[in-house]
């Protein structure tokens, strides 16, 4: 199961999505996640300590791996990809959900954070919403956890 969570910068996708990656943890769901860096003009920041993969990448290797005992981390250069593109090559792991930060015009189901009803407005033209929160209404994390529970295991 593919879940977005979309909205306008600084209204709490990345609370919400550390919200909803601890929930399915806590419930031994396996969970993938990834962000789309929407900054325009700026790329992502790389990890700058002189460690070995990085000076592999940083004298032009175009992927560059690294595994210790329990993780392993990958930096690829790569033109900007759809999102079905980046699951297709990027998510190597057998998961439950992937949760994706943004990518808010791909054809997978969303969840629209908002602030305010101009916000909420402004994206409930973009398919596929099955969900919207705003952070600060009273019990909001609580529904959206039963709702979340419910998406996850009835696969509707």
């Amino acid at each position: 199961m593919i879940l977005q969570i979309i909205g306008y910068k600084n209204v709490g996708k990345t609370t919400l999505m550390t919200h909803a990656i601890s929930f399915l943890k806590e419930q031994n769901f396996k969970v993938a996640s990834i962000k789309h860096h929407g900054h325009q003009g700026e790329d992502i920041q790389l990890q700058h300590q002189p460690v070995d993969h990085m000076k592999h990448f940083q004298s032009g290797a175009d992927q560059s791996i690294v595994q210790g005992h329990a993780y392993r981390q990958t930096v690829t250069r790569t033109t900007e990809q759809s999102l079905s593109n980046i699951i297709k090559e990027s998510v190597t792991i057998d998961c439950d959900v992937v949760l994706v930060e943004g990518f808010k015009h791909e054809n997978y189901d969303k969840i629209i954070v908002y602030d305010n009803e101009k916000q909420l407005h402004e994206l409930n033209h973009l398919n596929n919403i099955c969900y919207r929160i705003k952070l600060n209404e009273p019990n909001a994390y609580q529904k959206f956890d039963e709702w979340l529970i419910n998406k996850v295991t009835h696969k509707d």
